[in-house]
């Protein structure tokens, strides 16, 4: 595994189809924070079909927002299927945000899935 620095909404040196997996641990929810937010949250999630494989992409966004706060970015681009899965949280009596798991599937649809 190797990792490298870059800025996703702006575009990576890869060609097209270089990954079967992109895993996002909170960057939607970090990019949307930022002053021009809601172009850089679209070009991230453009970005991120662009690189995943046609035959069998798959995207993991993980963030703390609920999905009908995130489902507008996953209506773009030709995404086949999205899951969201609610994460169960430790409960160790600390009040805590929820994560969701958003799934997108780039490739024809082998699950069943649920468009947001």
């Amino acid at each position: 595994m190797t990792f490298e620095l870059g800025d996703i909404a702006k575009g990576l040196n890869y060609p097209d189809e270089s990954f079967d997996l992109i895993i996002c641990k909170k960057t939607l929810d970090i990019i949307l924070c930022g002053a021009s937010s809601v172009a850089d949250a679209r070009n991230m999630i453009r970005e991120c079909f662009r690189l995943l494989n046609k035959d069998h992409g798959v995207l993991v966004i993980l963030s703390s927002a609920k999905p009908e706060d995130r489902a507008v970015f996953f209506e773009q681009d030709g995404w086949s299927g999205v899951m969201n899965i609610k994460l169960p949280s430790n409960d160790d009596g600390r009040e805590r945000k929820s994560t969701f798991a958003y799934i997108l599937y780039k490739q024809q649809q082998r699950f069943h899935t649920k468009k947001l």
